[in-house]
């Protein structure tokens, strides 16, 4: 049985004892009940039919929680193992990422077991990883969907290339072998804690309602997604900031030339010189539309037409994502390589009274929190690129 089920059965016990003591009363004493009596019957009576049809309605949620978490048991977990979360895959913070991550954290507060584990009125979920690409049919919505993610420790060092020169070649019997060069550096990092606190919820306001939790859940996971797609982006590196991709040293930089359609292919060139792919072009929702918009006369290619695939939102075969949190006149072109989101594998969200005076006045709050980190292991395989003249 669950606290809430609990709860109103035993008000609606208490409503339904008043009233009977207080006809019960009358009856002992051999008279008709007086006219307060009789309203303050009415009320505990009343109250009391309400409180049944709430019992009821909380136990059908009950029946129903059962059979989806048996069913879920049945079918077994839909993301992939602990152990399959410590391998690198993809971090779904978006669409059908955050219902999965509402789903966990929405179990975890009926599952009794992992309760226990943690302080009450907290909830830990996993944090999901997809080992394999964005599915068919289904378009990337940040630029948390495809980059890399790894799980880490919260203090955490990794190697990043910062020279490569290939100088193999022919070698005739005898002769000294070619050098080339591959520096690398060891660059320390560690999780930044990301995290946001709801306003005020009247406690039985959220009762009442049974869906308002869960769209609770879903906004504070989308507020805390797009707060890591901006320090993944834009992050200025001093505390707690994490050092975001724009401001990681070695990275390459293309200048606006003539045109957007005509930057981007250069853009491209850029990173393919260096021998690196391009894997996505991230850009800002005005930048893409311009580029939807183009025409014949200002800016198709005579030979192919538009290099566009608006339906698959590709340019030039590269897959382009819309992000708000890119600075204006700024896209940001990447080899997938080249970098990956780091983290610690959990969310914790924490419904809690414990603040201010929130307990005296029966309000609630959620807060949501996560640690995050930025690996850039190959800067070279990303290009800045300006999408207007400066």
């Amino acid at each position: 049985m669950s606290t809430r089920l609990k709860a109103l059965r035993e008000a609606a016990e208490g409503a339904a004892k008043a009233a009977r003591d207080i006809a019960e009363k009358a009856e002992s004493e051999s008279r008709e009940m007086t006219d307060a009596e009789k309203v303050a019957f009415n009320a505990e009576l009343t109250k009391g039919k309400d409180l049944v049809e709430k019992v009821k309605a909380a136990r059908a949620d009950d029946d129903l929680t059962r059979e989806v978490l048996d069913m879920a048991d049945a079918i077994g977990p839909a993301g992939p193992s602990d152990e399959l979360a410590r391998k690198s895959g993809r971090l779904p913070l978006t669409g059908d990422g955050v219902k999965s991550l509402a789903r966990n954290l929405t179990r975890a507060s009926y599952d009794t077991e992992r309760k226990a584990l943690v302080s009450s009125g907290a909830r830990i979920t996993s944090l999901p990883l997809r080992s394999g690409v964005v599915e068919m049919g289904k378009l990337p919505q940040s630029i948390l969907d495809v980059i890399d993610s790894e799980v880490t420790q919260p203090q955490f060092s990794f190697l990043r290339q910062t020279v490569r020169t290939n100088n193999a070649a022919p070698v005739a019997e005898g002769a000294t072998k070619p050098t080339s060069i591959y520096s690398i550096e060891t660059v320390d990092s560690k999780l930044t804690v990301i995290a946001h606190v709801s306003e005020q919820i009247p406690e039985y306001t959220l009762k009442d309602n049974r869906n308002l939790e869960q769209f609770m859940e879903v906004e504070m996971l989308y507020g805390l997604r797009n707060a890591i797609e901006t320090q993944v982006l834009s992050g200025n590196g001093t505390e707690p900031n994490m050092r975001g991709i724009l401001n990681t040293s070695g990275i390459q930089v293309q200048a606006f030339a003539t045109d957007k359609l005509t930057t981007f292919r250069k853009a491209i060139t850029k990173i393919e010189t260096t021998g690196y792919t391009a894997s996505s072009l991230v850009v800002r929702p005005e930048d893409w539309e311009a580029i939807e918009l183009l025409t014949a006369t200002s800016g198709a290619t005579d030979v192919q037409g538009l290099p566009v695939n608006t339906a698959a939102r590709r340019l030039w075969g590269v897959q382009a994502v819309v992000s708000n949190a890119l600075p204006e006149d700024t896209a940001l072109l990447l080899d997938q390589t080249a970098l990956a989101l780091t983290g610690d594998a959990q969310y914790e969200l924490k419904w809690t009274d414990a603040i201010s005076d929130d307990f005296l006045k029966n309000y609630v709050r959620a807060r949501l929190e996560g640690r995050y980190g930025l690996a850039v292991y190959k800067p070279m395989g990303i290009v800045r690129v300006d999408t207007a003249a400066s």
